[in-house]
């Protein structure tokens, strides 16, 4: 098949959408498939590492008043916002081009900056939903930190728009959980809908961080963004923990407040060889988001790590089972810190890293990939085409 995998951005550091967008390609490509990653922007140290494993990157600029790893200031936020809801209604030349090429599959995975008209195209098209997007300008569905009971007015007229688009797509949620928000949220869901989870490659293993004798690692991995609940977590940790120690790796607004915060180790951005020796000195990952997450790939990490999880009732990762392979804490210091204090126990951490052990059989990423892979042919076949 010929594929065109398209992604609104691919910018150090890479979220789990974007990282799940390049394992799929890479997976698709190694089964002879004919893969090309379509994207607005693209850091050059991407793209030349892409362009060494032979997965051709094609750019379509889209216009935007500032780039997407910025926030810009609020009339700018404003005005993209506008551009992307008009790209919800047309789709601009440069894209329109793009689509035209003789794709036999279009498989979108975020749409800001070129629009949700693009899943109108013409071309079999489906979209793996990574978050809120399509409902909610956020793609949280959070409010001043909570998530709201009423939708806002200006996203229901929105999704009335989007809901346009959506109905000529292929739909796929990782979750039930995030494809039910979505209806709550007034998603119109097309007549084909999937729920597909996500498969996650188990990495080669890397040397480990070194840790102190007998000291329990809790691992964060991820944005360092309000959402992601680095807030949280930095109050609930405190002024440490006897025994246990706080790894931070990310990047992003907050990295100031996680260098600032006491006894804390600042591993910053980490690359594949560094994240793999990060999982590989860890005793708990901590996933201490503060909004209902889909598939975080960071968790997947931590499962197929053999890693005990730790994750909030909101968040609920569904590779976390409460009580199997980890701990859900309600979304608030003193609870959080409770868990991580369970977890200094040995005997629980290794209950719960059998669990994870067990857990990490059904992310086989082969098995996954076939899955996608007939669901395209599906696809085709309703067209009257042969893959």
């Amino acid at each position: 098949m010929r594929i065109a995998q398209f992604v609104g951005s691919l910018l150090e550091p890479l979220g789990g959408a974007e990282q799940y967008c390049l394992e799929l390609a890479r997976w698709q490509r190694d089964q002879g498939h004919d893969v090309t990653i379509v994207t607005g922007w693209v850091s050059p140290g991407i793209e030349k590492s892409l362009a060494a494993e032979g997965l051709p990157v094609r750019l379509v600029r889209n216009w935007r008043p500032y780039p997407p790893d910025r926030k810009g200031r609020k009339p700018a936020a404003v005005l993209f916002h506008a551009l992307d809801l008009l790209g919800s209604v047309r789709i601009a030349g440069p894209l329109r081009r793009a689509l035209a090429e003789p794709w036999d599959v279009v498989h979108v995975h975020r749409f800001a900056g070129f629009g949700s008209a693009m899943l109108r195209s013409g071309r079999p098209t489906a979209m793996t939903v990574h978050d809120y997007g399509l409902v909610d300008t956020s793609t949280t569905l959070l409010r001043h930190g909570r998530e709201v009971d009423t939708v806002p007015l200006v996203q229901r007229l929105r999704t009335r728009i989007v809901n346009r688009s959506v109905s000529a797509a292929r739909l796929i949620f990782p979750t039930e959980r995030l494809r039910r928000k979505h209806v709550q949220w007034g998603l119109e869901l097309p007549a084909r809908t999937d729920v597909i989870p996500h498969g996650w490659r188990v990495s080669a293993a890397a040397p480990a961080l070194p840790a102190g004798d007998g000291t329990v690692v809790f691992l964060f991995l991820g944005k360092l963004i309000a959402p992601k609940g680095v807030e949280l977590l930095l109050e609930a940790w405190g002024e440490g923990m006897p025994g246990g120690e706080l790894w931070v790796a990310g990047a992003g607004e907050l990295e100031s407040a996680v260098r600032a915060a006491p006894h804390v180790t600042f591993l910053g951005w980490v690359d594949d060889t560094a994240r793999r020796a990060a999982l590989a000195g860890a005793s708990v990952l901590v996933l201490p988001s503060t909004w209902p997450e889909n598939f975080p790939l960071s968790a997947a990490e931590g499962v197929l790590a053999g890693l005990p999880l730790i994750s909030t009732t909101v968040a609920a990762p569904p590779v976390l089972v409460e009580g199997e392979n980890g701990l859900l804490a309600t979304p608030d210091a003193p609870a959080l810190r409770e868990a991580m204090q369970a977890l200094l126990d040995p005997a629980v951490r290794a209950r719960f890293a059998a669990g994870s052990r067990s857990a990490a059989l059904d992310l086989d990423f082969d098995t996954h990939g076939r899955r996608i892979e007939a669901l395209y042919t599906e696809m085709l076949a309703l067209r009257g085409v042969t893959a």
